[in-house]
């Protein structure tokens, strides 16, 4: 860890390179594997056949997530998450950090409700934010990164046409994870 005065501290620098990791590499794996399971990144002979029947029934639902599907969605988020190293979890709660950044300013502001200097405000919203990191169940951030993942779905559903399912389907389909993991 890098800390001065044993405060932490996080880089602006080392927070981009964490949630662009966790783009590029992690949300683009979680999307491949969602929507072909069972698939190989390096299957070359992907087939409309292989689209996930899930993502399928989302797409028809505009991209929400309803009861009928929430529980297929929740189990595939949960064996993504629990297969994953403590790195690449931490990667993802950073992009999570970073995705809800207004909510969690908004949550501080309106839980502490005093009046500090920048560099105090600075100071104590940074502690706010190591304590989601070390302590993501007690502090909510692992719900908060389902929901993320959840809304990444629903994303890829809004984004691709699964009217007709052929070979240019697919195209679409890696054209629409390659432009949310952008």
């Amino acid at each position: 860890m890098i800390t001065v005065d044993e405060k932490l501290i996080v880089t602006k620098q080392i927070n981009e390179v964490l949630s662009r990791y966790a783009k590029r590499n992690l949300i683009k794996e979680f999307l491949f594997t969602f929507s072909f399971p069972n698939c190989s990144k390096e299957n070359s002979k992907l087939k409309a056949k292989h689209i996930n029947p899930l993502l399928e029934t989302i797409y028809y639902y505009q991209g929400d997530i309803y009861p009928d599907t929430l529980v297929e969605v929740e189990n595939y988020i949960n064996t993504f998450l629990n297969e994953l190293d403590e790195n690449d979890l931490t990667a993802l709660q950073f992009l999570t950090l970073n995705e809800n950044y207004l909510i969690h300013i908004d949550d501080f502001e309106n839980e502490d409700g005093s009046k500090y200097t920048k560099e105090e405000f600075e100071e104590k919203l940074g502690r706010y934010f190591a304590h989601k990191l070390y302590e993501p169940e007690k502090n909510g951030l692992n719900e908060e990164l389902q929901e993320m993942l959840q809304n990444q779905i629903s994303r890829l559903a809004n984004e691709i046409d699964l009217s007709v399912l052929n070979k240019e389907t697919i195209s679409e389909i890696l054209d629409a994870i390659e432009l949310i993991t952008e």
